[in-house]
């Protein structure tokens, strides 16, 4: 069966950004794209999401790296939530909104994509999303990068609930193309493939910039002596 265009934009788009490590760092991040495909057994329209599997590398990500799901299903998880506080069951729950058989076990992030209403979704970690998302005043950082572009998640940890929110945030912010979450990374959507991740590039060099322009040469100070960088032979050593 051929892979449906959607899901081969997917990962043409998963290459293109993980083959950058500014863009998110090696097996970090993931992707996704909603689709219709066909149900087997009815022969009717189903709303399917692709995903980016748990363990994966977008760089280098391939079908069989995919968890295919259902949407509705997947969206009908909210209806059984239990809270914040028993969010890991979710994580089983995911097996349950599976389409067909193979694929990729989903991950933890899973819910982030399917309960964002876009079409596609980045979750990305480069460096410098994380910068602002990690800096002590990183909601204040964000407003003067991105203005109301690109919207503050407060810090919370990978899981039902991050998707909740960030879901809630993009509801409420309808001019918004992304978010940078709090001592995390960032997250872009858009309705088609290319311009999701036109939406993830301009979240990254938006910030790269603004960093330049505003950051030190040394943030954190000059090397103290007898804490200098190891020599290159030396760190091929110590990594072995």
């Amino acid at each position: 069966m051929s892979l449906h265009p959607e899901a081969s934009a997917l990962l043409d788009r998963s290459h293109r950004l993980g083959a950058d490590p500014r863009n998110t760092n090696y097996a970090g991040g993931n992707a996704s794209a909603k689709g219709t495909g066909t149900d087997p057994v009815t022969g009717g329209d189903v709303e399917l999401m692709w995903v980016k599997g748990s363990g994966g590398d977008l760089g280098t990500l391939t079908e069989s790296g995919l968890a295919v799901l259902r949407l509705d299903r997947l969206r009908a998880l909210t209806d059984v939530y239990p809270g914040v506080e028993r969010e890991d069951e979710m994580v089983a729950a995911f097996d349950y909104c599976l389409h067909g058989k193979g694929g990729a076990a989903p991950s933890i992030d899973t819910a982030m994509h399917g309960l964002v209403d876009a079409p596609h979704v980045d979750h990305l970690h480069p460096d410098s999303g994380i910068a602002l998302a990690c800096a002590a005043d990183g909601e204040k950082l964000t407003a003067e990068c991105f203005g109301d572009r690109v919207v503050w998640v407060p810090w919370r940890r990978p899981g039902f609930q991050l998707g909740l929110d960030i879901a809630a945030i993009k509801e409420a912010n309808p001019q918004a193309i992304g978010c940078v979450l709090g001592g995390h990374g960032i997250t872009a959507w858009g309705a088609t493939s290319e311009e999701c991740e036109r939406n993830s590039l301009h979240i990254i060099r938006t910030a790269e910039a603004f960093l330049a322009e505003r950051g030190k040469a040394e943030p954190f100070g000059p090397v103290i002596e007898g804490y200098e960088p190891l020599g290159e032979t030396q760190r091929r050593e110590r990594a072995a």
